[in-house]
C-alpha cells in the first residue's frame, strides 16, 4: 500500500466516522483508497490514477 493510497483510506475512514459519506469527495476518497481510477479527474484526459505527479 503507497502513502498516497493509506492517505486516501484515512480521509475516507474520517468522513465516514463524522457522518459525511454523501459526497462527491467521499466517493473520491473511497475510490482512491480502493485502489481505483479517480472518479473526480482533475484535467483532460482523465488524471492519471495517482494525482500525486500533477
Amino acid at each position: 500500500m503507497t502513502t498516497e493510497i493509506r492517505n486516501w483510506a484515512v480521509v475516507a475512514a474520517a468522513m465516514e466516522a463524522n457522518g459525511s459519506t454523501n459526497s462527491e469527495m467521499y466517493r473520491r476518497a473511497k475510490a482512491l483508497a480502493n485502489g481505483q481510477a479517480d472518479p473526480m479527474p482533475t484535467s483532460y484526459p482523465a488524471a492519471p490514477l495517482s494525482i500525486s505527479a500533477a
